[in-house]
């Protein structure tokens, strides 16, 4: 957020923990504006706003888009009555026309190269395609020979998302027409395959592209999600392609010499039933309205793929970590995932996955070596490596570097991302990537602290390909933060007794007083077994459970003993 420092930031409708975000003074206030530094204005989503008194109170600036009700004047009765300060009317209307000023310095008269941007919008979304499989290097595609091109989407792109995410293209460029602009030299053909809406034949269409593809060298089929299927305000009922377009895969794949996948869709789907009969898929999403020639310049070379997977491909979709949780009950969805959301949970529980996040192929080799971990400071480091372009073509590596925590009081992944870099490399070049860890990428976060709290221990620093493919490990020794124990009552479990620092040898010493050394250490041996089946047991209730208890007095000086832990540094 600081880094960032957006101007405006929207609160959804549903509710966190029970209150509508709207009215969440915890969320807008405390989180939002307090911890993370937010100084400009909260804008609700359209029409989230149920009591805009309460929003206010909250921290939401402006409601949109207005409302047919009258709540200028409930907000003014508000006022009148002492139910809202006139001070938090002044403060949002002061983050109001603070932006109205900005906006206004901006204003004027403005010129425009929208070709260029146009193709800026080419070369990012080229950047961010992801090659998920490349079988007998199949793409890039040659640049002679015949080309069949199979899919509505190829003339008529899925270049954005459904509902108010729409914005005005100045151009859409179509697959099919780049395609034939960068191989000349080819014959690119096309059949249309599928119908979106439903009111073509589906068989005939399919037997029209299997017939094209069976005369070709290379079937490249362009499908995906329609918009219907994944619009705002509903969710995905399941993550399947539609069925037609599944049968048109299969039917391509089994005549074509060679057959590629290209995907446009806004969330993961399974490429189930289909991957394995095909010889390269391309992950587009939704490229935008330059996404026709991103994708053409990938298939045929143009540009070298370098994009990798920002989310997980399961195999299904109860492989995934909140399928048991989501949608809910009631109304009510538990997180009960907790941090072990996408690759976290999947590395974690060993759950294979089709491909795992940060997964990207290339059309050229990277070796990266001189793995080093340094120390800056007692809780952050830098990393260090060597990547070489081995390969024949000029290409984009992204370096990945995880974190393994030691145990700690909080749940732990196996692993976490907690740096990345992308960096373009000439055939041969070789270049050191420096990535810097600081303190949050060792730390979690301490319920009991309220506060990010890094634990003592040895961390695994990893150089990855992806979430799951390690390609060097380095060990970090952290002190870690100082936290205070909490003193000792006789409502606390045994095992804070025992594993107390002081405390702990104190009364197993207690316990085998005056005892002979044997049958001390069979005592001994004795505690530690109960304390294993009666860990969580409060030290009142195990004391009942000593053949020779302890008197309450030394009871009571090991409780003051544990109020003094640790000793203050002038004594």
């Amino acid at each position: 957020m600081v880094q960032a420092r957006p101007v405006t930031v929207m609160c959804a409708y549903n509710k966190v923990n029970g209150t509508y975000a709207a009215e969440s003074r915890w969320l807008l206030t405390q989180v939002l504006r307090k911890e993370w530094g937010f100084d400009g204005l909260v804008v609700s989503d359209w029409g989230a706003v149920g009591n805009r008194v309460a929003a206010l109170l909250a921290g939401t600036d402006l409601e949109m888009p207005g409302s047919h009700r009258d709540t200028d004047a409930e907000v003014a009765a508000a006022v009148r009555s002492g139910e809202l300060e006139e001070t938090a009317v002044d403060t949002a209307v002061a983050r109001l026309r603070g932006l109205a000023e900005r906006v206004r310095s901006r204003a004027g008269p403005v010129t425009v190269d929208f070709d260029a941007h146009h193709q800026l919008a080419r070369e990012v979304a080229a950047d961010s395609l992801v090659l998920l499989k490349n079988r007998h290097q199949t793409l890039p595609l040659a640049p002679t020979g015949r080309i069949a091109v199979i899919g509505e989407f190829a003339t008529a792109l899925r270049h954005q998302g459904g509902g108010s995410s729409h914005v005005n293209a100045t151009g859409v460029d179509s697959p099919l027409e780049e395609l034939r602009a960068l191989l000349p030299e080819a014959g690119v053909d096309f059949a249309q395959g599928y119908d979106t809406a439903g009111s073509a034949d589906a068989a005939q269409l399919r037997e029209e592209a299997v017939a094209l593809a069976g005369r070709a060298e290379t079937a490249v089929l362009v499908i995906g999600l329609r918009e219907a299927d994944e619009s705002e305000g509903f969710d995905h009922e399941h993550i399947q392609l539609p069925s037609d377009q599944v049968e048109l895969v299969r039917s391509v794949a089994h005549v074509a010499r060679r057959t590629v996948v290209v995907l446009l869709n806004g969330g993961v789907v399974s490429l189930e039933d289909w991957h394995d009969d095909v010889d390269a898929v391309v992950e587009a999403w939704l490229p935008g309205q330059a996404g026709g020639g991103a994708i053409a310049d990938v298939l045929t070379g143009r540009v070298n793929p370098s994009g990798r997977l920002a989310e997980t491909i399961p195999f299904r979709l109860k492989d995934t970590p909140s399928f048991l949780n989501f949608p809910g009950e009631q109304g009510h969805v538990r997180y009960g995932e907790g941090v072990m959301v996408g690759y976290r949970y999947y590395e974690t529980a060993d759950v294979a996955v089709r491909y795992p996040f940060g997964h990207g192929l290339s059309y050229t080799s990277f070796q990266q070596t001189d793995f080093h971990v340094t120390p800056t400071g007692p809780d952050t480091a830098t990393v260090s490596v060597t990547v070489t372009n081995t390969g024949e073509r000029p290409g984009k590596h992204v370096v990945q570097v995880y974190v393994a925590a030691p145990k700690r009081p909080a749940s732990s992944p196996a692993r976490e991302l907690r740096g990345f870099a992308k960096v373009a490399l000439a055939p041969g070049e070789s270049t050191t990537v420096e990535i810097a860890l600081d303190r949050r990428a060792f730390a979690y976060w301490d319920i009991t602290r309220d506060d990010w709290t890094i634990a003592a221990g040895q961390y695994q620093v990893q150089l990855a390909d992806n979430a799951h493919d390690l390609v060097a490990t380095a060990t970090l020794d952290l002190a870690g933060d100082a936290l205070p124990l909490p003193p000792l009552t006789l409502d606390s479990p045994i095992s804070e007794w025992f594993g107390h620092p002081t405390v702990g040898p104190a009364l197993t010493a207690a316990l085998s007083s005056g005892l002979p050394q044997e049958q001390a250490d069979a005592d001994a041996e004795g505690n530690a077994d109960a304390l294993l089946m009666l860990s969580s047991l409060a030290m009142r209730q195990f004391a009942g459970f000593l053949p020779r208890p302890v008197p309450h007095e030394v009871l009571e000086r090991l409780m003051k003993m544990s109020e003094t832990y640790p000793e203050p540094a002038d004594t």
